[in-house]
């Protein structure tokens, strides 16, 4: 099969590989179209992998193709998305039926082999079906879906809240739309790419800041009166982005911080002293639920097809697997692009 394998940092080449076997429990999937997430981008150009040899890509969407031992067989020629996290099922979270928190999880794209790929061998723990008026790159997009919805939910947004959100990528234009739908009053979204900010604008979801020209914790504090935001939500992963979340939320509010860091972290002074004698209520989330008492992919799936949430809006590009230079080039000079989806239709 055809897969992107990342040699080394800055390596990524198309060649040719094995097609894994499905083991027992497992299903093998005909891989149609995965999304590149921004931490891919970090994990090829800058951080490495967790081994070499790797395919990267965990926003997965395919057809199941074979299955394995013990694996029901009308499973075949379904449509299904991955939830890409494989945990441990042993550890006191895992237990508890927390996944995200597992202590000994294995991850598709990071881990291991991930969807940048023509087939992928997956348990069948992992799939989500969905139904075929869904496209595949679509579908794709239930992964960054979910991942904002984990990140609401903590958020308990109340009808009425005004709500800041610090980020303009994917996942913060998608907590956006999960915002409106969970009965916000008023979205701010604060970011500094403008393609992306206007992209939200033109979906109705939001007012918008642009920090290359306006200052955004005046701007909150002015347009809520000197109050601040019922709740923050940072979704960029360093020490600007949770000082703003930290500094446009109101008094006893909350702050939920999402962003994956791929530096320190630091605050000034007066920023912790915001979190102390504000009483804020700082949340962490990480990833998103996929237990049988709350499912985010199953809320997803759902409000996709009912056509209530519509992620599509968001996919700017969608480029074939053999071109996917192109695709890794048009996100690092960020130039009118919202979302790639690689599509191995």
């Amino acid at each position: 099969m055809k897969a992107c394998v990342l040699e080394s940092v800055g390596k990524l080449c198309l060649k040719e590989v094995p097609t894994p076997k499905p083991r027992s429990g497992e299903v093998l999937l005909r891989v149609r179209a995965c999304g590149i997430c921004s931490s891919d981008i970090d994990r090829i150009f800058k951080t490495g992998a967790y081994h070499f040899p790797m395919i990267p890509g965990h926003e997965i969407a395919g057809e199941v193709v074979e299955v394995g031992k013990n694996v029901d067989k009308a499973l075949l020629n379904q449509r299904a998305v991955v939830f890409p996290l494989m945990p441990c099922f042993e550890c006191p979270s895992c237990l508890e039926g927390q996944y995200a928190r597992c202590d000994h999880y294995n991850y598709f794209g990071s881990r291991c082999d991930g969807g940048f790929a023509e087939y992928l061998a997956v348990p069948t723990w992992n799939l989500k079906l969905f139904p075929n008026h869904l496209s595949f790159p679509v579908a794709a997009m239930c992964e960054p879906a979910s991942v904002a919805l984990h990140a609401v939910d903590k958020a308990q947004i109340r009808s009425g809240n005004t709500v800041s959100i610090v980020g303009s990528g994917t996942i913060g234009i998608l907590a956006a739309m999960w915002a409106k739908i969970a009965g916000a009053g008023r979205i701010i979204l604060i970011g500094r790419n403008q393609a992306k900010l206007k992209c939200a604008q033109s979906l109705n979801l939001c007012e918008t800041v642009n920090i290359r020209e306006h200052e955004p914790i005046g701007y909150v504090d002015e347009a809520t009166a000197g109050k601040g935001a019922d709740i923050s939500m940072e979704f960029v992963g360093t020490s600007e982005g949770l000082t703003t979340a930290i500094s446009t939320t109101k008094k006893g509010g909350m702050v939920v911080a999402t962003g994956n860091p791929n530096g320190e972290i630091c605050l000034e002074r007066s920023v912790y002293w915001k979190i102390l004698r504000n009483e804020l209520n700082i949340r962490g989330t990480w990833n998103s639920s996929f237990s049988s008492t709350r499912n985010d992919w199953d809320i997803t799936l759902s409000y996709m097809s009912n056509g209530l949430l519509n992620p599509e809006t968001l996919i700017s590009d969608f480029v074939p697997l053999d071109k996917f230079q192109l695709a890794f080039d048009k996100l690092r000079n960020k130039k009118d692009v919202i979302k790639i989806v690689l599509d191995l239709n």
